[in-house]
């Protein structure tokens, strides 16, 4: 029996087609999961744009809802004078009106303390946590 005896530098063909077949699969593979994570990052993007969007618009309703309680308020004789005191700081006939007015160090001390103020800490803390769940 006469058996040929193989080098070892030879592949046979099949072989060689099934490795590059492989190759070429987890190439395509990478690239679909590259593709689907840009795909989710900017889905994610565009949710939080039609949430930002959609809060905007429920702003709109409440400031067009305001006007209309506004204009259907305009004929009230106690609305117009509410409005006159308050926005046009007006007063009737022999009304004194007095205002406090805060020195400027006194609002500068109040300013400082607020800054130390824990709700205003743990509100920058609340807001990093949601920027890095945001993230991810």
């Amino acid at each position: 029996m006469d058996f040929q005896k193989k080098q070892k530098g030879e592949m046979p063909l099949n072989s060689f087609l099934i490795r590059s077949a492989a190759i070429f699969a987890i190439v395509v593979f990478v690239v679909l999961i590259i593709a689907d994570i840009k795909i989710y990052q900017k889905r994610k993007g565009l949710e939080a744009e039609v949430a930002k969007y959609e809060q905007q618009i429920q702003s709109l309703k409440d400031k067009n809802k305001n006007l209309e309680e506004k204009i259907v308020n305009s004929d009230n004789p106690d609305y117009i004078e509410k409005i006159a005191r308050e926005e046009q700081d007006m007063q009737k006939p022999g009304e004194n009106v007095v205002s406090f007015i805060m020195p400027k160090e006194i609002a500068e001390k109040a300013e400082a303390e607020n800054a130390w103020d824990p709700k205003n800490w743990f509100g920058g803390l609340a807001g990093l946590w949601n920027w890095v769940k945001g993230f991810f």
